[in-house]
C-alpha cells in the first residue's frame, strides 16, 4: 500500500514533470543534422551548378577546338596544295637550270675554242712578222693584246697558255732597242739626197781655185807687162788639176743618172735588210753606197760631207741580234686545243 506523502508547511502544490534531456539532445541533434543536410544540399547544388557551368564551358571550348581543328586541317590541306605546287615549280626550275647549265657549258666551251683559235692566229702572224721582218715592236704589241684577252678568262685550262705568252713577252721586251723607224727615215733621206749630190765632173767644181793675178808694177818694162798678161791668159785657158779617179770624168749624163739610181737601189736594199734584221746585207749595201759616194761624187762639197756623215751614222748601227721565236706559246695553244677536243 502506498503511503501518503505528508504535506509540508501545511500546503499542497502541483507536481512538474521532469525535463527529458535525451529528447532535447535528440531534437538538437536532429536540428543539427537537418541544418547540415540543408547546407550539404546547398553545397551539392552549387557544386552541380559549377560543374554544369564547367561542362558547358568545356563543351563550348571543345566546339571551339573542333572548329579550330577544322580550320587547321583546312589550312594544312591548303598548305599541302601550295607545297605541291611549289615542289612542281622547283622541279621545273631544276630542269630549266640543268638545261641552262648545259647551254652555258657549251657556250663556254665554244668561247674557249674561239679564243684559242684567235690566239693561235695572232701568235702565228706575230711570229711571221718577227722572223721575216724582224718587227719586234709589232710582236710585243700582239702578245700584249693576247695577254689582255686571256686575262678575261678564268678557265684553268688556259693557265699554260698564259704562262707561255708571258714568258715570250718578257723575252721580247728584254731585247736591245733598235729604232727601226728612225733608221728607215734616215735611209729615205739618204735616197732623196742622192739626187742632189754633186758629181766630180760638175762644172762648178772643175773650175777649181781662181788663178792669182800677177802683180806687175805700172813702171815695169813693156816686155815684163806683156809676159804677165800672157801668163794670166794661159791660166784662164788651161788649168791643171790632180784626179785620183780619172774614170769619174768619163761619166756621161746617162751614166750619171744610172749611177744615182744604183746608189738609191743600194740604200733601198739596206732598208729591206734593216726590216729583215739582216746585218750582213745591211752593212754590205751601206759600204757599197759609201764607195759610190767616195768614187764618183765630190767629197769636198758640203752636201756630200753632210750626206756621208748621215751614212756613217746609219752604218754604225749593228743588227746582229738573235730574235726569239714564239714556238712555246704556239705549242701551249695547240696543246690546249687538243685537250679541249678530248
Amino acid at each position: 500500500m502506498s503511503e501518503a506523502t505528508p504535506v509540508e508547511n501545511g500546503s499542497s502544490k502541483p507536481n512538474k514533470p521532469p525535463v527529458n534531456l535525451a529528447l532535447i539532445v535528440a531534437v538538437v541533434a536532429l536540428g543539427l543534422t537537418g541544418w547540415q543536410y540543408l547546407d550539404t544540399r546547398q553545397q551539392l547544388n552549387k557544386a552541380q551548378q559549377a560543374l554544369a557551368e564547367r561542362l558547358a564551358d568545356a563543351g563550348g571550348s571543345t566546339k571551339a577546338l573542333q572548329n579550330q581543328a577544322e580550320l587547321t586541317q583546312a589550312s594544312t590541306r591548303e598548305l599541302q596544295a601550295k607545297l605541291a605546287l611549289v615542289e612542281a615549280r622547283v622541279n621545273e626550275s631544276a630542269g630549266q637550270y640543268a638545261t641552262l647549265s648545259s647551254m652555258y657549258q657549251e657556250l663556254t666551251k665554244d668561247r674557249s675554242d674561239w679564243l684559242l683559235s684567235e690566239v693561235e692566229h695572232t701568235l702565228g702572224v706575230a711570229s711571221q712578222q718577227l722572223q721575216l721582218a724582224g718587227n719586234v715592236s709589232g710582236a710585243v704589241s700582239a702578245l700584249e693584246v693576247v695577254q689582255t684577252r686571256l686575262s678575261h678568262f678564268d678557265n684553268p685550262g688556259l693557265i699554260g697558255v698564259k704562262r707561255a705568252v708571258a714568258k715570250d713577252l718578257e723575252t721580247l721586251k728584254a731585247l736591245p732597242y733598235l729604232d727601226t723607224v728612225g733608221l728607215t727615215v734616215k735611209l729615205d733621206t739618204l735616197m732623196l739626197g742622192a739626187e742632189t749630190l754633186p758629181l766630180v765632173i760638175d762644172h762648178h767644181r772643175l773650175g777649181g781655185k781662181p788663178v792669182a793675178q800677177l802683180n806687175v808694177a805700172a813702171d815695169a818694162p813693156w816686155w815684163s807687162r806683156l809676159a804677165g798678161e800672157l801668163t794670166q791668159s794661159l791660166g784662164d785657158l788651161v788649168r791643171i788639176r790632180r784626179m785620183d779617179k780619172p774614170e769619174a770624168l768619163l761619166l756621161s749624163p746617162e751614166q750619171a743618172f744610172f749611177l744615182r739610181e744604183n746608189l738609191k737601189m743600194r740604200l733601198l736594199d739596206a732598208r729591206l735588210a734593216l726590216i729583215q734584221r739582216d746585218g750582213a746585207t745591211y752593212q754590205a749595201d751601206l759600204a757599197a753606197a759609201g764607195q759610190y759616194a767616195a768614187r764618183y761624187f765630190d767629197r769636198d762639197a758640203p752636201t756630200t760631207r753632210q750626206w756621208q756623215a748621215v751614212l756613217s751614222e746609219v752604218a754604225a748601227v749593228r743588227l746582229s741580234v738573235t730574235l726569239p721565236d714564239l714556238s712555246a706559246s704556239l705549242k701551249a695553244v695547240r696543246e690546249a686545243q687538243g685537250n679541249k677536243e678530248e
